[in-house]
């Protein structure tokens, strides 16, 4: 009984090498195409950009002359925290990782310094630049090296990396609170990361950005599951693509169940099946969030691609803050010639990411054969934005009975490993290496599987 056993072992081994063996190849075959070679060898130019902050806080005063925005009074900005990944021609890569970003006019305030004065002593730019972010750079320059790290510990992390083929960012805040302590702030937000990253291949680019923001609290009464945000962006020198998602976690106002939306904040329907008294508690925490001129509401995610850019940008989930009943300073105090302030404002928007691609193709290089283009222009709409999910897409503008054509004439010479083995692309190849050597190691199995079924004839 054993030797039908024995030989039923013997086929199932050789079956599985001789079927297993070319899935694995074909799956670790390494890729072809233009894609091969240095990382971009095959672009004349890149222009890629990715940020990501997972809460940016703005202050605005208007009527007071400003260090933004002229109108509304932008007098502090800050990103918590804060990733950026960027590269250019050459390519030439960076990135920037903070739990704490003021802004890049502020936290380059050192560097400002030395452009304009070269006699500024580097301890006085270093002490004027932003002295709690990390900041990477390839090539690798005086004060900025290929790889940092920033842990002051409790506040958070900030870790930035930059090589000839890209670059990444990641930063965390472990906590948040504004205009207020822990337990009695107007937003409380639990642990929020910032992630970016840039590729950069050889005849292609690529960006990412992304957003976590754990749970969040507004005034007591709002309870947000969390906020989760990414936007992409690509461009293969001919053709930009972008995608943007934006993801709000389960909203109760006081315990009943809500939304946000574009247009605000707003019970669900099925909050009519809770206890009457809970139903008046939530909508009267509402009036009173209006009432003391605190708003939410869904930003939606918006895209594009034209021609060679891709933009993509997640939206976001925004708290706007404004009182305008500040004493009037202007009138208690005419004497001063200083416009004064007549209201105070605070925007925070939660879960926001960006991401932009462009790049240009070397003379000479193509990505495939001509393309038509047929009639018609203009980008599709975006996708349809929810309080639980904002997406967009458009398409390439165009113009009717054009034919896409690559530059003509000799370009440079690219180097770029072959597309093929023997004739064969590179993948069909390692996947009939490997069945033709797995049959070799089967061979063995199948000769004692023949010998047992002989042997067990002949017994």
């Amino acid at each position: 009984m054993s030797v039908p056993r024995h030989r039923r072992w013997a086929v199932f081994a050789a079956t599985a090498l001789m079927v297993g063996a070319p899935g694995v190849a074909f799956w670790a075959a390494p890729a072809t195409g233009a894609s091969g070679g240095a990382p971009g060898s095959a672009l004349a130019g890149i222009n890629t950009d990715a940020t990501s902050s997972a809460a940016r806080v703005v202050t605005f005063t208007p009527g007071i002359a400003p260090l933004g925005d002229a109108v509304q009074g932008n007098i502090v900005e800050a990103s918590l925290p804060y990733a950026n990944s960027n590269a250019g021609t050459g390519p030439t890569t960076g990135g920037t990782a903070a739990p704490v970003w003021p802004g890049a006019v502020v936290a380059n305030l050192g560097n400002a310094a030395a452009t304009f004065s070269p006699s500024t002593p580097q301890a006085l730019v270093d002490l004027l630049n932003d002295p709690v972010a990390a900041h990477s750079a390839y090539p690798a320059q005086l004060h900025t090296h290929a790889s940092d790290t920033f842990n002051p510990g409790g506040i958070g992390t900030a870790a930035t990396t930059s090589h000839a083929d890209g670059s990444t960012a990641h930063a965390v805040l472990t906590d948040l609170a504004l205009l207020g302590n822990k337990k009695t702030s107007l937003i409380d937000v639990a642990s929020t990361t910032a992630d970016t990253s840039v590729t950069v291949n050889a005849s292609s680019v690529s960006t990412e950005a992304h957003t976590h923001v754990g749970h969040i609290t507004i005034a007591g009464v709002v309870d947000i599951a969390g906020v989760d945000s990414t936007a992409i962006a690509s461009s293969d020198g001919v053709t930009g693509h972008h995608s943007a998602s934006l993801h709000v976690g389960a909203v109760t106002v006081a315990g009943v169940s809500a939304s946000i939306g574009p247009d605000g904040i707003k019970l669900n329907n099925k909050a009519q099946q809770t206890p009457v008294d809970l139903l008046n508690v939530a909508n009267t925490a509402l009036t009173a969030l209006q009432q003391a001129g605190i708003s939410l509401k869904l930003l939606p995610a918006e895209g594009a691609d034209t021609d060679d850019k891709g933009t993509s940008t997640s939206g976001a989930l925004q708290l706007l803050f404004e009182d305008p009943n500040i004493p009037n300073l202007g009138a208690l105090l005419p004497q001063v010639p200083l416009p004064l302030p007549s209201s105070f404002g605070l925007e925070v928007d939660l879960g926001g990411s960006q991401a932009s691609a462009a790049a240009t193709q070397l003379p000479g290089e193509t990505t495939g054969p001509p393309t038509t283009v047929g009639p018609g222009s203009g980008s599709a709409p975006a996708g349809p934005n929810t309080a639980a999910c904002c997406g967009s897409a458009a398409g390439i503008p165009t113009t009717p009975g054009v034919t896409a054509v690559g530059p003509t004439g000799p370009g440079p010479i690219v180097a770029a490993p072959a597309g093929d083995v023997l004739g064969e692309p590179v993948r069909r190849a390692w996947v009939i290496w490997a069945f033709l050597l797995s049959l070799l190691a089967a061979a063995p199995l199948l000769a004692y599987a023949n010998w047992q079924l002989l042997r067990g004839r002949t017994s």
